[in-house]
């Protein structure tokens, strides 16, 4: 993640955090993410956590999905368009996985 303060080692991170699929499974947030990256670069100050790398960190069960951003309006928009509940995360820049950057998994279509 893009770290608004280059000297700064650690990183408070808001999560939204939600049901497996709630946020990912009609690929809107998989588009908003990639928008927001081609837009502002790099990881677009915004990163989804997949269930197994919730379960990893110790931040949610297995049947969960969230995305994180260092900035609470986004987290409020995205809580407002998706649901779910916001949560804090505090960790090392050194320690963000790298698995983070991932994009959501594609949608999967009914036909």
């Amino acid at each position: 993640m893009t770290v608004s303060t280059p000297t700064s080692s650690a990183l408070h991170l808001h999560l939204l955090l939600a049901p497996r699929g709630q946020l990912s499974a009609d690929g809107q947030l998989g588009e908003l993410i990639r928008e927001r990256r081609s837009r502002l670069g790099g990881d677009g100050g915004i990163l989804y956590l997949g269930p197994e790398l919730l379960a990893a960190q110790g931040l949610a069960s297995a049947d969960q999905e969230a995305v994180a951003v260092q900035d609470s309006a986004v987290i409020t928009w995205l809580q407002l368009r998706f649901g779910g509940r916001r949560q804090s995360w505090q960790l090392a820049v050194a320690a963000l996985p790298a698995a983070c950057l991932d994009l959501p998994p594609a949608m999967s279509l009914p036909w």
